[in-house]
């Protein structure tokens, strides 16, 4: 790994042009012609549907060396050591209770901190980015619970809510969480997103910091 120092980029989606910008810290952080990164599936892909579509997505920055790694069907524990000397690894949206599910049931929590710590980039797309969080509660806003697991990897402090801008009607809601979990949220539209680095939290686009039912400027 070329990286001084662990990132993580939390994205709220991954398909729309505006998500460019985020795309781009990650490929000045891993500065390497051809990086290679991992795709953790929240879900198994049996068919590798969403992991071609991937392949095809990265192929546009020159990037053609995806491990695929699964955490539930067809998990491998003899391609972990590979995992971790990838440059990067990429989290896929999905389902967060499911992906919190098979992270939990193999202890793989602590391997992505140690990871990060040791300077690896985490790219967490949607409920890749909340299994990063301190818990998934979050997503109990908007779904019902299919868990009584809800602690999540914390590997930051903060709760991370993505596609905003298909929840508007929802803020209310959101800004009672804050309340009630005593947390800082962040709600991010799709095409925006975040980079924690250093400590440091940078903004990329509109997003919407929320703390104590108030929305902070």
């Amino acid at each position: 790994m070329t990286v001084s120092s662990g990132a993580i980029i939390f994205y709220s989606d991954q398909v729309i042009p505006a998500n460019e910008r985020l795309d781009r810290r990650f490929l000045e952080m891993v500065n390497k012609d051809k990086p290679k990164l991992a795709y953790i599936p929240s879900a198994s892909d049996g068919t590798r549907k969403y992991y071609i579509e991937k392949c095809e997505y990265y192929k546009k920055y020159g990037i053609d060396d995806l491990l695929y790694f699964d955490l539930n069907k067809e998990y491998d524990p003899s391609l972990i050591d590979e995992l971790l000397a990838c440059d990067a690894i990429h989290l896929s949206g999905g389902d967060p209770f499911q992906f919190l599910g098979s992270i939990r049931k193999r202890k793989f929590g602590p391997r992505l901190k140690k990871y990060h710590e040791k300077g690896g980039i985490l790219l967490g797309i949607s409920a890749g980015a909340i299994v990063l969080t301190p818990s998934i509660n979050i997503s109990h806003v908007f779904y019902k619970s299919r868990t009584d697991q809800h602690q999540a990897a914390g590997l930051v402090n903060f709760h991370f809510l993505p596609h905003l801008n298909q929840r508007e009607g929802r803020l209310e809601d959101v800004k009672r969480f804050s309340i009630e979990n005593q947390a800082t949220v962040y709600a991010c539209n799709d095409g925006d997103g975040m980079v924690i680095r250093d400590g440091k939290i940078e903004l990329v686009g509109d997003v919407v910091r929320i703390e104590n039912g108030q929305i902070c400027q």
